[in-house]
C-alpha cells in the first residue's frame, strides 16, 4: 500500500465511521473498486485506533466529566458506565462469535450494496421518530447495543443503526449520537488492543509501517471534524437526509459490480 491509498482509505473510515454511512462498506468497496490491497486487517484496526483517539477529542468534556464522575463514586456516571457495558454485550457476543462468519458471507460488493440500501431505509425511517428525552434506560441500552450488532454487516452502518435506534426510542438526536460514539469506545479499543499485541510481537518493517501511521492520522482528523458535523446535522434534525446517498451509492455501486 502507497502513502496516497493510506490517505485515501484513511479519509474514507474517518468520515463514514461516525457520519451514518458504514465506514465497513465504503472501505470494501473503495478496495474493489480502487484495487487497492491492504494485505491484513492490521491496516483497518489501525485507521479505527485512529477514529478512536477523535471521539476522545470531539467528546473529551463528556469523558472527562465521566471519569471524574466515577472517581467521586457519582451515582449517575457510574449509570452511564453500566448502560455502557450492557448496550457493549449484543456487539461483543456476535464480534466473538458471528464475526467472522458473516463477513465471509456478505462480503461480495453486491451485497454490500443492498446493505447500504436498507441502511438508507433505516436512516428514513427515523423521519417519523419522535425524539425529546435525555435519559437513556436499561432497555434503551439493550436495544441499541443489538442495533450496533448487526452493523457486523458490512453496508449496515454502525453510528445509523445505533442513532437510529435512539430515535425511536425517543431519545434526543445529540444524546443518541453521544452515547452510539461512546458505545463504540470499548469495541474499537479492544480489537485494537489485539492487534498491537500482534504488531509488538511482528514488527512491520519501515516501509509498511508509515502507510499505518498515515492511515491512523488522516482517520483522526477526519473522524474529528465527522462527529461535529454529524453532531450539528442532528441538532438541525437533517438525520434522515443520509438516506438518499446511501440508497444512490448502493444503487450504483449495484449497477457497476453486477455488470
Amino acid at each position: 500500500m502507497t502513502p496516497y491509498e493510506a490517505i485515501l482509505l484513511g479519509l474514507l473510515q474517518g468520515l463514514t465511521e461516525f457520519l451514518p454511512v458504514s465506514s465497513s462498506g465504503h472501505l470494501a468497496l473503495g478496495k474493489a473498486v480502487w484495487g487497492i490491497q491492504t494485505g491484513n486487517i492490521t491496516f483497518e484496526v489501525i485507521v479505527h485506533f485512529g477514529t478512536l483517539l477523535a471521539i476522545v477529542t470531539a467528546l473529551r468534556a463528556r469523558i472527562t466529566n465521566l471519569v471524574i464522575g466515577c472517581l467521586r463514586r457519582d451515582s449517575a456516571s457510574w449509570h452511564t458506565i453500566y448502560l455502557l457495558v450492557i448496550g457493549s454485550i449484543p456487539a461483543g457476543v456476535v464480534g466473538i462469535l458471528f464475526k467472522d462468519i458473516l463477513k465471509e458471507a456478505f462480503a461480495s460488493p453486491i451485497a454490500v450494496c443492498g446493505f447500504l440500501i436498507a441502511t438508507g431505509c433505516i436512516l428514513w425511517s427515523t423521519r417519523f421518530a419522535r425524539a425529546n428525552r435525555v435519559k437513556i434506560t436499561f432497555l434503551d441500552a439493550i436495544l441499541i447495543g443489538f442495533a450496533q450488532a448487526l452493523a457486523v454487516l458490512p453496508g449496515i452502518s454502525r453510528s445509523g443503526s445505533t442513532i437510529g435506534m435512539g430515535l425511536w426510542r425517543g431519545i434526543d438526536g445529540r444524546e443518541a449520537a453521544t452515547f452510539s460514539f461512546l458505545l463504540s469506545i470499548p469495541i474499537i479499543f479492544g480489537a485494537t488492543a489485539l492487534e498491537v499485541g500482534d504488531l509488538i510481537a511482528h514488527p512491520p518493517q519501515m516501509n509498511a509501517l508509515w502507510p499505518l501511521l498515515i492511515g491512523a492520522i488522516v482517520a483522526y482528523i477526519s473522524g474529528v471534524f465527522a462527529i461535529r458535523w454529524l453532531l450539528g446535522v442532528l441538532g438541525s434534525g437533517r438525520f434522515a437526509q443520509f438516506a438518499y446517498y446511501c440508497w444512490l451509492i448502493g444503487l450504483i455501486g449495484i449497477a457497476y459490480f453486477g455488470k
